[in-house]
């Protein structure tokens, strides 16, 4: 593990070209949909597992509903100043690749949100009538940035664990 090392300044802007890219490509992909599909269509991509289906969510993450779309807004931009200080942070590339997927999919969302007032979402997942909650590619690298941070904390951990150890 990276630890008490500084990455650069250059470094880290590669890094935020990562959550540019993520944001380029979600913003696409949404207006891809937008152009392509009326509200409420839903096209087969892997028969019955994988579905295209445009809708609009005016809620939080996976449509839970935290007190509508101004409310959910406001949530949406504490996190993001939030996950902005940990990039500020970072020292480590895995934390910080975690972070640049999180912020690139958040800025994604956040887009939404500001021209919208709701979300686009439109990968359906599911077997039969088990459906996973329609989401996009922002919430996509939001879910795996999430797992990476869990990840980098349980390395974190065991090496604290390792290195503290006495003989």
């Amino acid at each position: 593990m990276e630890r008490g090392r500084t990455l650069s300044n250059k470094k880290k802007l590669l890094f935020l070209l990562i959550s540019i890219a993520i944001l380029i490509i979600d913003q696409w992909t949404k207006k891809l949909v937008i152009s392509s599909f009326y509200l409420g269509e839903s096209q087969r991509i892997l028969g019955d597992i994988v579905k295209f289906t445009y809708i609009r969510n005016p809620n939080s993450v996976f449509g839970l509903r935290f007190g509508g779309p101004i409310i959910s807004t406001i949530l949406t931009v504490i996190a993001f100043i939030f996950v902005i200080y940990l990039f500020i942070v970072a020292k480590n590339t895995l934390f910080l690749t975690s972070i640049s997927f999180i912020i690139g999919g958040a800025l994604g969302n956040l887009m939404d949100r500001v021209l919208y007032m709701e979300v686009v979402d439109f990968i359906e997942i599911g077997v039969g009538k088990f459906r996973w909650p329609t989401f996009n590619v922002a919430d996509s690298f939001v879910t795996i940035g999430i797992i990476l941070v869990i990840i980098h904390w349980f390395l974190e951990s065991r090496y604290a664990n390792s290195s503290s150890v006495s003989i």
